[in-house]
């Protein structure tokens, strides 16, 4: 607070009666002597001048008192303004949805992420039920308001998308009749933690049944004491083949969790290099089982990329196609458009039924579990493609139909270095 001002109200005012008395006075005084008549006149006229100039200077104090007053008040309307911009521009910045309401879930405000995340466009004077459609969001709204505790739990929504999120409501004594409402959504880590279970379950399945295997064909030959020759040599080739299978399940885990948490390391990479030299490792298997394998592309396709990874990319690829082609040809090739490489492993093998296309890329996932296992599959070779590819900032499609064979593309950007031959 600024110094007190002194009050000059009552000096005006006493000094407009005195002059009026001494008017009074010289009035009183006619036809006495001139002197003191002219004497009381000046008085009286100068008291009456000090008493305008008192006035004025009050009225000019008052002025300035209103105008100061004024300038403060705008000070703090415009500081006022400038907390309530600051507020909000951290509302609709927080990737957190925030709403809030009043006791009767009512929404007065909802911040960015609560407009997209409920998809609305204007929100306010609406209740909470009608936006959010989730009856347990506006219960645990209403009991915050009721009983002025914090609520918190976790909610799943099915609009506008089937979502799962950490809802939180309170209140505050100092803002009595407002609700705060958050929803945090957890939707990805939900579905995180249910792969992690998955994966582990089937790890462990992939791994018991073949130990089962060993431990039971050697108890077997333990028993047996070498006695019967035929079963021994049936029975031990049976472990190494399991014991095989353990190594390239030990063996394709690794690879998948390398690329999973290793960053790409790019280098130019000849794509038709690098697949052309798979298709000729692969020609033998393949006519074992009297399949045609070829491969056409250009004479060289270089992309920024990790060739390793790509090599692995493209073993896997043929060498799924060939294990599931029982009769026919397996056909590699390579091709380029103005910003993306092209590969293509078609086959004409048993094929996939339509509704399992988007889970064949899941980790350990067989659409014939029997046939798989005989055919020696890990079920991570097509999880390992899709996470080396997607890495690489491609994507990877298949199109199938049961009993008549499968495409498999890949799609990886050309980068910075490309040439064509």
């Amino acid at each position: 607070m600024g110094p007190v001002k002194p009050n000059h109200s009552g000096r005006w005012l006493w000094a407009a009666v005195v002059a009026a008395g001494l008017g009074l006075i010289v009035t009183s005084v006619t036809g006495r002597s001139e002197i003191l008549q002219d004497l009381l006149a000046w008085a009286s006229l100068g008291l009456a001048v000090i008493a305008i100039v008192l006035f004025t200077n009050e009225q000019s104090q008052r002025e300035e008192d209103r105008l100061q007053g004024e300038g403060r008040l705008k000070l703090l309307q415009e500081d006022l303004e400038r907390q309530r911009q600051n507020v909000d521009a951290l509302g609709e910045g927080m990737d957190v949805a925030i709403l809030v309401c009043d006791e009767r879930a009512t929404i007065s405000y909802a911040n960015r992420a609560a407009k997209e995340m409920f998809r609305t466009q204007d929100p306010a004077g609406r209740s909470l039920l009608a936006i959010t459609l989730n009856y347990d969001l506006e219960q645990l709204a209403l009991l915050a308001g009721r009983d002025r505790t914090e609520q918190n739990a976790e909610l799943t929504f099915a609009y506008p998308t089937d979502r799962v999120g950490l809802a939180k409501a309170w209140s505050v004594e100092s803002l009595p009749g407002r609700v705060f409402v958050t929803v945090v959504e957890i939707t990805d880590l939900r579905r995180l933690e249910r792969v992690r279970t998955d994966f582990v379950s089937n790890v462990s399945h992939e791994l018991r049944t073949p130990l089962t295997l060993i431990r039971a064909m050697a108890e077997t030959l333990l028993d047996d004491k070498g006695k019967d020759k035929e079963l021994f040599e049936r029975y031990l080739g049976k472990v190494i083949e399991e014991v095989d299978r353990l190594s390239g399940i030990t063996s394709d885990l690794l690879t998948l969790s390398s690329a999973e948490s290793n960053p790409v390391r790019k280098a130019p990479c000849d794509v038709v290099e690098v697949f052309s030299n798979v298709v000729n490792q692969f020609q033998s298997k393949a006519a074992e089982k009297e399949l045609e394998l070829t491969f056409e592309g250009p004479e060289h396709l270089v992309i920024e990329a990790n060739t390793a990874q790509m090599t692995q990319v493209a073993i896997n690829l043929v060498d799924n196609a060939i294990n599931y082609t029982q009769a026919g040809s397996v056909k590699v090739s390579v091709s380029a458009s103005e910003d993306e490489a092209m590969v293509t492993v078609a086959d004409t093998g048993i094929g996939i039924p339509s509704d399992h296309h988007q889970r064949v890329f899941e980790r350990f996932y067989r659409v014939d579990r029997g046939r798989s296992r005989t055919l020696g599959g890990t079920g991570l070779g097509l999880s390992i493609v899709k996470n080396i590819v997607e890495s690489h900032g491609g994507e990877i499609t298949v199109e199938s139909a049961l009993n008549r064979g499968s495409t498999f593309t890949v799609k990886l950007p050309l980068g910075a270095s490309i040439s064509e031959g």
